[in-house]
C-alpha cells in the first residue's frame, strides 16, 4: 500500500506567512558561499541539500491521510483541510468525468478533520460515489451541521456525488477487497479512533488526537492488537512532555510517550503527527531531535525503530 499525507497539522490550519518565508531566505543565503549559487545546477544542488525547515514546510494544512490499497482502492483518513489538494489531484486521476469512488473513514468530527470537506471538489461532481466510515452513528447529520446555509453556502445534499454512510463499530473490522481495517476507539475528548490497515502482510495504524497520560498507560495492554507489529504507525506527538502534563486532559500525546507505545509493541516505523499549530518549522526540527534523542536512551531492543515527523507530500510505501 502507498500511504500520501496532505495535511499533518493540528487544531488549526496554519499557512506560512510573509516574514516566516523572508526568514528562511535570509537564512538559507547566509549559508551559501559564492559557488553554491554560481550555475543553475550548483543552485539545484545547494537548496536540496538544505534541511526542509530552510528550504520548505512541514506544512500547515490540517489532518487528512491517503492510502491506496495493492488492489488499487483510495482510502481517505480524515477531511481536514488537507482534502482540498488531495481533491485536486483525484480530480486530475478521473473524479472530474464523475465515474470514479473511494471511502473515508473518519476518526471524529472536530473541526480541523472534517472542514475541508465543503471545497472537497470531488464531492461536487454527480457520478462518483464515496463510502463514509464512522463509529458515530450520526455522522452525517454531524456533516450536515458544518454546511447549514448559517455555515456555508452548499450544503452536503447540494454536492452531487453519491454519498453513503456506514457505521463502523469500534474494536471490530471490515475488508474492502484485500484490505483489513480494524477500528480502536482513542482516549480524546468527545471521542476519536484510530485505524489499523492491513494487507499482503503490511500493517499501517493511524490515531491522531489520542492522548496515553498516565491513567491511559496503565491500561495500554488493552491496546496491544491494533499497535502490535506495525510497519508504520503514525501518532499524535502534538505537545512537549511538559505540555501534556500542563495540557492534561486536553486530549493529545508527545513524543516520549509515542516512543514508549511504539517501541512496547514493536513497530518499525515511528511518524510523529499533529504537529501544534503554534510551532514553526525550526521547532519541529527540534522536536524531531530531541525524539531520537530519547529514542538512544531507551533500551536497545528498540533502537532499530525508525522515527520520522510527518511533512505534506511525504509518501510511504509498504
Amino acid at each position: 500500500m502507498r500511504i500520501t499525507l496532505w495535511g499533518v497539522r493540528g487544531s488549526l490550519p496554519t499557512p506560512i506567512s510573509s516574514d516566516i518565508i523572508e526568514q528562511k531566505i535570509k537564512k538559507a543565503l547566509g549559508l551559501a558561499k559564492p559557488g553554491d549559487i554560481a550555475t543553475p545546477a550548483a543552485v539545484e544542488a545547494f537548496v536540496s541539500a538544505l534541511p526542509l525547515s530552510v528550504r520548505g514546510t512541514y506544512g500547515g494544512n490540517s489532518t487528512c491521510i491517503e492510502v491506496t490499497s495493492d488492489s488499487g482502492e483510495l482510502i481517505i483518513i480524515d477531511c481536514g483541510s488537507g482534502l482540498k489538494a488531495l481533491g485536486r489531484k483525484m480530480m486530475d486521476r478521473g473524479f472530474a468525468r464523475g465515474d470514479s469512488s473511494a471511502s473515508i473513514f473518519l476518526t471524529h468530527t472536530h473541526w480541523d478533520h472534517i472542514q475541508g470537506i465543503p471545497f472537497f471538489l470531488p464531492f461536487y461532481i454527480k457520478g462518483n460515489r464515496f463510502s463514509i466510515y464512522s463509529p458515530f452513528p450520526d455522522i452525517k447529520a454531524r456533516l450536515d451541521h458544518q454546511q447549514v446555509f448559517t455555515h456555508f453556502p452548499v450544503t452536503l445534499d447540494q454536492m452531487e456525488a453519491t454519498k453513503e454512510f456506514f457505521f463502523f463499530r469500534h474494536d471490530s473490522e471490515l475488508h474492502l477487497g484485500d484490505t483489513r481495517i480494524l477500528c480502536k476507539r482513542m482516549p480524546h475528548p468527545g471521542g476519536a479512533f484510530g485505524y489499523r490497515i492491513e494487507e499482503n502482510g503490511r500493517v499501517f495504524v493511524f490515531t491522531s488526537d489520542c492522548e496515553f497520560n498516565i491513567n491511559e498507560v496503565e491500561h495500554i495492554d488493552e491496546y496491544e492488537d491494533f499497535f502490535i507489529g506495525a510497519d508504520v504507525l503514525i501518532f499524535d506527538a502534538q505537545y512537549t512532555f511538559k505540555e501534556s502534563i500542563d495540557k492534561f486532559d486536553y486530549g493529545h500525546s508527545s513524543a516520549s510517550i509515542a516512543i514508549d507505545i511504539a517501541g512496547r509493541f514493536k513497530c518499525r516505523r515511528l511518524v510523529l503527527f499533529h504537529h501544534e499549530p503554534d510551532y514553526d518549522d525550526e521547532m519541529l526540527d527540534d522536536l524531531l531531535i530531541n525524539a531520537r534523542t530519547y529514542l538512544a536512551m531507551k533500551s536497545t531492543r528498540i533502537h532499530d525503530m525508525e522515527i520520522d515527523i510527518a511533512r505534506e507530500g511525504m509518501e510511504i510505501q509498504l
